[in-house]
């Protein structure tokens, strides 16, 4: 099998992983919100980075909860660094648009180490390093994602793929839109509306990335069976 067969196994398990990470470290945050310091975690009043504090808003230290989105952040981040450097295996059949696949690894890495940062950013400690990491991370995760359908569409593959990266891609433009431009925080129902969102992309990339790496391996396995019957 070609590396992007493993490669896509490995992002797979990552987004799982994060799914899995994230809803734990959610149960063992150590409480509160920017709104409210007695809350226990909330899923539309707390952001996902506040599973990243060392010290949650309620003062108390949180390293479990930092721990576990640390490990979950970094690993898919990781993983879209490796997956995005074989494009070659899964979108290339017929050998068009080369400097788009190259294009695309540069960005998928570039967007891979952001969500890196991220995790390395808590944000009691760097707000403005780690605000910064976030927009850099789904902007470079757009041009990506945006960058490869090209590819795959200029190397015959459409259909269902197609459309669902293109749907995806629409997703990502709209909560770029909305951090950019949507509600301040400073009310409740703005802060509302920031973190349903950023939940919403935050999964729904993990759901794409599920969809993206399952119909990888699978396009992969049936190219091979056709190759070595």
């Amino acid at each position: 099998m070609p590396p992007a067969y493993f490669a896509a196994a490995v992002l797979r398990y990552a987004a799982l992983q994060f799914i899995a990470l994230t809803a734990c470290a959610m149960v063992v945050y150590a409480g509160g919100s920017w709104l409210d310091p007695t809350t226990p975690y909330q899923i539309t009043g707390n952001f996902l980075s506040d599973l990243g504090m060392t010290h949650a808003w309620s003062g108390h230290a949180n390293y479990a909860s930092c721990a576990l989105f640390a490990i979950a952040l970094s690993t898919i981040g990781i993983a879209l660094v490796v997956f995005a450097w074989t494009w070659r295996d899964f979108a290339f059949a017929r050998g068009r648009a080369r400097w788009l696949g190259w294009t695309s690894a540069v960005l998928g890495t570039a967007s891979g180490l952001a969500f890196t940062g991220v995790a390395a950013t808590p944000i009691d400690l760097a707000l403005d390093l780690h605000n910064t990491f976030v927009v850099s991370a789904f902007s470079l995760l757009l041009g990506y994602v945006l960058v490869i359908t090209l590819v795959m569409w200029r190397n015959g593959i459409g259909g269902a793929r197609l459309a669902i990266h293109l749907v995806y891609l629409a997703l990502v433009i709209g909560y770029l839109t909305l951090v950019l431009a949507g509600p301040r925080i400073g009310t409740p129902e703005a802060q509302r509306i920031q973190v349903i969102g950023q939940k919403i992309i935050a999964y729904g990339s993990m759901v794409h990335v599920l969809y993206l790496a399952t119909s990888v391996r699978r396009a992969i396995a049936r190219s091979c069976r056709r190759q070595h019957p």
